[in-house]
């Protein structure tokens, strides 16, 4: 198999027909359109990356319209995950390979590995003659590919696909490289925007949700029980003797003993339950479509987490947690009731411990 070269000029010899002669670009079927249509055409996606803040609704609607205005028969965007940096990963999809959402893709592997590896625009005129293809599609004959970079860093790979072989021309591919670039902007400015919404909604020291994020979504999970009635649990949780902590050992231990109770919380939840910061050593839970017995279900194993707490002699004290609980619409219809509910069986339960009783 002969190497596609590097150049445009030489990348345009090999099976990629040029554009013809005068101000056109190709755009739609295949077919040339006057350069004024595929301006306004560029024009309306700077305005589409502009308008929409949120990653998955803006990849989406991007690939949605690239497909409708030049007529591709597919259109793709992987984006390097960001746990797994070794693979791409199909974000969106529209066309004949929708199906790929989701797909993970070998970061150094196939065609995208190509692109991934050189940075350079990638011409295929016959997909199922090239042996680089990670994977066959007999729906898809020929691809055009180009690099999302930031700072000579690939973050990603915009690819377009039809049916026949041969139906891509070098003015595609220079479409859709402005396409990937302005692109690849709009996917920064997004991940800005998501990362600055979480930090808005994280407690910056145990990295849970912070007070005000953990209302609005309280105040959204009352609404979605209301209207399947179901019930959901909040809870209300603090650390024994924290205050003993700081007095002994400063507030840099305190700060490292909430770290360590942020993880133990995580860890003894569910994956769809909500812990957030309350507010110095106080933690509140949302236990979506739980009962009072299934919250004491999660909450005991709380009961054997240890948060060990060095002194200075090198002797480990372990903490423990009271919590009070209360359930919608059993103890209350509002935010208000709840946790009021809440906080006085968290009282009672801190009562019985600086007595000596074992929470029951």
């Amino acid at each position: 198999m002969e190497k596609q070269p590097k150049s445009r000029k030489a990348r345009a010899s090999v099976g990629a027909p040029a554009a013809p002669a005068g101000p056109n670009v190709a755009l739609g079927g295949g077919g040339f359109v006057p350069i004024d249509k595929s301006l306004a055409f560029l024009s309306r996606l700077a305005t589409e990356f502009t308008a929409v803040l949120s990653l998955p609704d803006l990849l989406e609607h991007i690939m949605r319209v690239l497909r409708e205005e030049t007529g591709f028969d597919s259109c793709t965007l992987a984006l390097i995950d960001e746990r797994s940096p070794e693979v791409l990963i199909v974000k969106a999809a529209s066309g004949l390979r929708e199906s790929f959402r989701g797909l993970a893709i070998p970061k150094d592997q196939g065609l995208h590995g190509v692109v991934m590896r050189t940075g350079e625009p990638l011409f295929v005129p016959d997909m199922h003659a090239d042996t680089r293809v990670y994977r066959r599609d007999n729906r898809i004959r020929s691809g055009i590919y180009v690099p999302l970079s930031v700072r000579r860093r690939q973050i990603g790979v915009l690819s377009a696909h039809r049916e026949r072989a041969g139906a891509f021309t070098m003015a595609d591919l220079d479409v859709l490289t402005v396409v990937g670039r302005y692109l690849t902007g709009a996917v920064e400015v997004a991940r800005l925007h998501d990362q600055l919404k979480d930090l808005a909604a994280t407690d910056s020291l145990t990295g849970l949700a912070n007070r005000r994020c953990f209302f609005e979504r309280f105040a959204i999970e009352l609404a979605r029980s209301r209207r399947k009635d179901r019930p959901v649990t909040v809870v209300l949780l603090d650390v024994n003797g924290f205050k003993a902590v700081n007095d002994a050992h400063g507030h840099a231990k305190g700060d490292e003993v909430l770290i360590w109770v942020g993880e133990a919380i995580t860890k003894a939840i569910r994956s769809y339950d909500l812990a957030a910061r309350f507010g110095g050593d106080e933690f509140i839970l949302m236990l979506p479509e739980t009962t009072k017995e299934q919250a004491a279900t999660v909450l005991n194993r709380l009961r054997t987490v240890r948060v060990p707490v060095p002194d200075p002699r090198g002797i480990v004290a372990d903490l423990s947690f009271s919590w009070g609980i209360a359930v919608f619409p059993v103890d209350g219809e509002d935010p208000e009731r709840l946790l009021q509910v809440a906080d006085h069986r968290l009282y009672s339960m801190k009562e019985r411990f600086y007595d000596g009783e074992t929470p029951a």
